[in-house]
């Protein structure tokens, strides 16, 4: 049984329910703008790269 779980990854998932709403359908994420979100991801990877170097 646990071999289905341990070589899935997030691929795998078609459907994801968060408190009884859709947050994942058909594979794709409902809801979310992911442009801005990697923009924002980006952004926050960069700063804390910048305030570690200079320390």
């Amino acid at each position: 049984m646990g071999t289905p779980v341990l070589g899935a990854d997030s691929r795998n998932i078609e459907i994801v329910l968060v408190a009884g709403r859709v947050r994942k359908r058909n594979g794709q994420l409902v809801g979310v703008q992911t442009d801005e979100l990697r923009r924002e991801v980006t952004a926050s990877r960069d700063a804390i790269r910048m305030a570690v170097a200079a320390r």
